[in-house]
């Protein structure tokens, strides 16, 4: 539970507000020295039951470090993991597709939050809805 409010705390503070309405993700491994966690900007495309995203480096908005691809089917998301330069072969995540409104506040009327687990670490990719969205 408190890994999950970690996750929550890191992907609210490091949404921004901006008229494209970026995501971003954080990513929380398990590991033998306890956790590793890594973030950046993304890039998510959704066209009908495909689910792709690119997370990008941290310092980068075009180097990916994970690409994940897989399906949304009803808010739930299964997706197979590809880590950039590496040879390990990544792992299969399942979750879920969120989208909550509310009344405008500080520039937001919601935010879209994908949360993911492989069972052994968690992915998190968020942006705010500005506008009318």
């Amino acid at each position: 539970m408190r890994v999950w409010l970690f996750v929550f705390l890191v992907l609210s503070a490091s949404a921004s507000v901006t008229a494209e309405n970026p995501w971003h993700w954080v990513k929380a491994s398990n590991n033998t020295k306890g956790w590793t966690v890594s973030e950046g900007n993304a890039e998510v495309t959704i066209q009908g039951e495909k689910f792709s995203a690119k997370l990008f480096w941290n310092d980068s908005d075009t180097k990916v470090q994970i690409a994940l691809n897989g399906t949304l089917k009803n808010g739930r998301i299964t997706v197979k993991e590809a880590i950039q330069n590496s040879d390990y072969t990544g792992s299969t995540y399942h979750g879920t597709l969120e989208k909550k409104k509310w009344e405008e506040f500080s520039g937001t009327i919601g935010a879209e939050s994908i949360t993911l687990s492989d069972g052994w670490g968690m992915i998190g990719i968020t942006r705010n809805i500005t506008g009318s969205r």
